[in-house]
């Protein structure tokens, strides 16, 4: 089984564009914008990946993080969370589905509803596919499993539900942490960086 993570993998991402939509509405500095990012990771942005808060709450608690004004709406709120999402290049859908053919793909991503929501309109947008569930025999996302990368229980999960022996699974992800984490459980794991994306990790992968 081929696993993919999600952000920087399949999609590119630039945290930089969030932070500048935030700092854009709340007034502040792009530089306090990544610091209250980063002192508020676990109890606002990680919760709401694990599922532990849910879209209001996950609004609420940014407005309250950012002093935000009243007349800020939501959806100001999710265009800025969004726009870290970039435009997938099309030859890396492409590669996946050259890939579906020979091989069980799935998804593993440390992921909220309002970016899965945006990717997939994304996706459409760059490659007339409706949504990743097209592409993969399974989704696994972390706010729907209430688990996270780089913990142990994470890849175990995939591998109980898939019914795929850990070390069967090949892992591609960007983060070192991730890749880390999935080999210390005993799956093959693949780092993917700018100059070695999944187009270059995925060949030998092709007939």
């Amino acid at each position: 089984m081929l696993l993919f993570d999600l952000g920087a993998v399949i999609i590119p991402i630039d945290f930089s564009k969030t932070f500048r939509a935030f700092a854009t509405l709340s007034g502040k500095s792009t530089e306090e914008i990544q610091q209250l990012y980063l002192h508020h990771q676990e109890d606002t942005f990680l919760a709401f990946e694990k599922g532990q808060i849910g879209n209001h709450q996950f609004f609420n608690q940014v407005r309250s993080l950012l002093q935000l004004s009243p007349t800020i709406t939501n959806d100001q709120v999710v265009a800025a969370w969004n726009a870290l999402l970039l435009d997938i290049p099309k030859e890396r859908i492409e590669r996946l589905q050259k890939l579906q053919q020979q091989h069980t793909l799935c998804l593993l991503s440390n992921t909220n509803p309002i970016h899965i929501q945006e990717v997939n309109r994304i996706l459409y947008k760059c490659t007339g596919v409706a949504m990743l569930e097209d592409l993969f025999s399974h989704t696994f996302y972390s706010y729907d499993m209430g688990l996270v990368k780089p913990f142990p229980d994470i890849y175990r999960y995939v591998s109980h539900h898939q019914d795929c022996p850990l070390n069967t699974i090949t892992f591609f992800d960007d983060h070192p942490d991730n890749v880390k984490g999935a080999a210390a459980v005993g799956i093959h794991s693949v780092t993917i960086t700018p100059s070695y994306d999944i187009l270059h990790a995925t060949e030998s992968y092709i007939n």
